[in-house]
């Protein structure tokens, strides 16, 4: 029995090993499908995951883009109202002025007329007249019924002097209204911005949720860096190339040798003056966003501000406590004052400073930072309306520079 047993394992092992070898074929041409199916099945989910990440790319980024004209749109709108606001001042001190010249030259007329009609010894005095009635035709007949050649005031003089108050005052008033209007609008664009801001966090809550769609929006953002810069540097070349051509007709009119000479200097020249955007500093020290968390960003450099002052910085809208950070290794020094409430001054050991404005309150005491840490939270102290963070770049230590091209690059 054992070696039938035996005898019967070796005949069913060698029966199986025939059976497999005459299904190899088949099992093997199982296994390439099975494969191959596996594979188009990865390639495709791939091609899916590539595609969704692009897509939520391109939403993330046009959110950012609606918020960011929301931003530019509420500054400008402040630029508006700081604008006007020194308008009036000058127009207030205008209109002044008028009406002092207007009442000196009121004053000696009716000093005359008080001496003629005493002098007369009439009853009626109408040039008692309140100066804000000064436009009223009767008062300039009454004038010219009291007044000689012997008066110092020349009725012409007197006539334009009080159009031009009047004019002063319609104008001021004009100005005034357009101020209230400004900051009515101010008003409804800040609850936009605000409101851009709410749905940016949204969308990035819900679509920045690997690394892939980072990874994504990083090549979206160079892609387009680069674009923007090639349309810039055509735009300066197309510039200076017109303004040479124009140099070059405008010396067309001089000696061979005059023309020549006028070419070349007036080509460089215009090269300097006419392409202002690649002159506009571009990120250094390898430096990074100050704001970390969903926020929004005008170009807003040499906009008018309250007090004649134009400004320095780009101003970066979010809630309060978005975490502000250092954007180079450096130190950090923390102060108050009167326009930017709860500031700080990083200086980078690149020997860059930043200034930082507004914040609602500072993380930790004057120190050493690390690129990337946290020194503050945003908020909306000293001269801020909404909550925002003033960022200033200043290269080497030195003055101001616009600063939007820097945080264009990193955020």
């Amino acid at each position: 029995m054992p070696g039938r047993n035996l005898t019967s394992s070796r005949a069913l092992t060698s029966s199986s090993a025939s059976t497999v070898r005459s299904g190899q074929p088949r099992l093997v041409a199982a296994l390439a499908l099975l494969v191959a199916v596996t594979l188009i099945g990865t390639t495709a989910n791939a091609d899916h995951g590539d595609a969704a990440a692009a897509q939520a790319a391109r939403e993330i980024q046009a959110a950012r883009d609606a918020a960011n004209a929301a931003a530019q749109a509420l500054f400008d709108a402040e630029s508006e109202i700081d604008t006007l606001t020194i308008d009036i001042a000058q127009a207030e001190d205008d209109l002044a002025a008028k009406e002092t010249l207007l009442g000196e030259m009121q004053e000696s007329l009716e000093y005359e007329a008080v001496r003629r009609f005493v002098g007369s010894g009439a009853e009626d005095f109408p040039l008692m007249i309140d100066i804000s009635g000064a436009n009223d035709e009767l008062y300039v007949e009454v004038l010219a019924s009291v007044s000689t050649e012997t008066v110092v005031v020349d009725l012409d003089d007197l006539d334009l002097a009080i159009k031009e108050t009047n004019e002063a005052r319609d104008a001021l008033a004009a100005q005034k209204a357009s101020a209230e209007a400004a900051k009515t609008n101010y008003v409804a664009l800040e609850e936009a911005a605000e409101a851009r801001i709410v749905e940016l966090q949204e969308i990035e809550a819900q679509r920045l949720v690997d690394e892939a769609v980072e990874h994504e929006l990083e090549r979206q953002r160079r892609e387009r860096a680069a674009r923007e810069a090639a349309e810039a540097a055509a735009a300066a070349e197309a510039a200076e190339r017109q303004a040479a051509a124009a140099a070059s007709s405008s010396s067309g009119s001089s000696s061979s040798s005059g023309s020549g000479s006028s070419s070349g200097s007036s080509g460089g020249g215009s090269s300097t003056g006419a392409s202002p955007a690649p002159s506009q500093p571009v990120a250094r020290n390898n430096m990074v966003c100050p704001m970390r968390g969903s926020y929004a960003f005008a170009d807003t450099w040499g906009a008018a501000r309250s007090g004649g002052r134009s400004h320095q910085g780009v101003d970066m809208i979010s809630p309060t406590g978005t975490p502000i950070i250092a954007v180079e290794s450096g130190s950090v020094r923390f102060s108050q004052n009167r326009l930017g409430g709860n500031a700080a001054w990083v200086t980078g050991n690149s020997g860059t400073k930043y200034y930082y404005a507004h914040m609602s309150s500072y993380e930790g005491s004057s120190r050493s930072v690390s690129q990337g840490e946290v020194i503050g939270y945003n908020g909306q102290t000293g001269n801020a309306g909404t909550p925002h963070l003033h960022f200033e770049v200043h290269p080497g230590g030195g003055r101001a520079v616009n600063p939007y091209p820097y945080v264009a690059a990193v955020c």
